[in-house]
This record gives C-alpha cells, sequence and structure tokens, in this order.
C-alpha cells in the first residue's frame, strides 16, 4: 500500500548493530536477496541518510561487504557496486569491509545483498547467545567462579546494555514511501517504545524527502 519513494527501485531493511566504538547501519538484511549494482548503490544512498539522521553521524563511512579489502576482490557485482559508490556524490565510501571489519567501529554503513545480510545478521545474533551462555556456564562451575560473577554484575549490565538489541527500534524498511518500522513478534515493550521513537525521528527528520533528493541526485548522474 505504502508504494516506493519516487527513484528506489526495491526497499531495503536496515538493521542497527553494535561495535567496538559506535553503532552501524548493515542494509540490507533480509528484503532483496538478488541485487543488481545499482540496487547496492541506492542501499547505501539510504543507508548514509538513515546513519546521518538517526545515529547522528556528520558524515557516515559507507563499506562494501567483500572477501577483501582490495578493491579487485569481490564477485562481478561487488566490483561493479565498487565503481559506483567510488563516484557517487551521494556517500563517503571507504572502500570494501571484510566480516572481521564489522564489530570494530570504523565504518558506518555496510552495504550487501539481503542474503548475506540475513545470514550476517543471525550469525551474530546466534553468537552472542552463544557467548552469554558460555559464560554463564563457566561463572556456576564452582562457588569461587559463582562468587567472582557476583563482583562483576555490573560490568555485565552495562555489557548487556550495549549489546542490547531493543534500544534500536527496530529495523526501518527504508525505501517505501512512509515510515515502517519491523520489530519481531515477541518484541518487548522496551522494544515497541523506541520503535515508535526511531519512527517519530524520522519523520520529524523528513527521512524519506531526504532518501528522494539523494536518489534523485545518483539517478541524474547515471
Amino acid at each position: 500500500k505504502l508504494k516506493t519513494i519516487k527513484g528506489v527501485i526495491r526497499p531495503a531493511i536496515a538493521t542497527v548493530l553494535p561495535t567496538q566504538k559506535r553503532p552501524f547501519v548493515l542494509i540490507d538484511a533480509g528484503a532483496c536477496l538478488d541485487c543488481e549494482p545499482e540496487l547496492l548503490h541506492q542501499f547505501a544512498v539510504m543507508g548514509s541518510v538513515y546513519s546521518k539522521n538517526i545515529l547522528k553521524q556528520d558524515s557516515p563511512k559507507v563499506g562494501l561487504l567483500s572477501i577483501g579489502a582490495e578493491d579487485s576482490k569481490g564477485n562481478l557485482i561487488t566490483k561493479q557496486t565498487f565503481s559506483l559508490l567510488e563516484s557517487s556524490p551521494c556517500v563517503d565510501f571507504k572502500g570494501n569491509v571484510e566480516g572481521h571489519d564489522l564489530f570494530q567501529g570504523e565504518t558506518d554503513v555496510v552495504v550487501c545483498d539481503g542474503f548475506i545480510g540475513n545470514i550476517v545478521l543471525k550469525t551474530s545474533e546466534s553468537v552472542a547467545h552463544a557467548i552469554s551462555h558460555w559464560l554463564k556456564q563457566e561463572f556456576t562451575k564452582n562457588i569461587i567462579r559463582l562468587i567472582g560473577a557476583m563482583f562483576l554484575l555490573g560490568a555485565k549490565k552495562s555489557l548487556k546494555q550495549k549489546m542490547d538489541p531493543e534500544l534500536y527500534g527496530g529495523a526501518p524498511l527504508l525505501g517505501v514511501n512512509g515510515t515502517c518500522i519491523i520489530t519481531h513478534g515477541a518484541s518487548t515493550s522496551v522494544a515497541i517504545y523506541h520503535a515508535v521513537r526511531v519512527a517519530c525521528e524520522a519523520v520529524n527528520d523528513r527521512i524519506d524527502d531526504q532518501i528522494a533528493e539523494s536518489i534523485a541526485k545518483i539517478t541524474i548522474k547515471a
């Protein structure tokens, strides 16, 4: 019913993930499984608009997810996308980023197709749950470790808050002609609160209008 913003080929899911320094936007996280370079270019533009307005990054650094940092690495699609992003007037393109770069906090927007993005997202969530489980197992093995764990409750609470995806307000579907926020079916009241907060910010900052303006620039350039 919302349709897409004029000029947008397909909408994309933008998921915010925490890093060592600041959160970054992973786009696309599952909406478009097969993407041409022009579509990935649009994802980079939309992700930059979102990062600048919602995450307050003045000049978001954009990275293209690939298997090597060199511009010659990757498949045909990523190589062609690299050329488009390198000359794009609407993004601050950093270059290729690898999987081990994602959580270092040096890139504000990471671009990939929805197939890869969804795997990255769910793998990251799975690893986070596994680490939490392993820590609980190790801390409860004996009374000495359990006592030690009690002194770390404050650090554990702080770490949990940094890694809590509910604080980022769900995942916006960027590129549709309106504001759409995607949340888990099992979202808590905290998650819904932040989803509404982010939706309000998106409306107040005219995210849709800014995306339309930026898409028009790269369409004219192309």
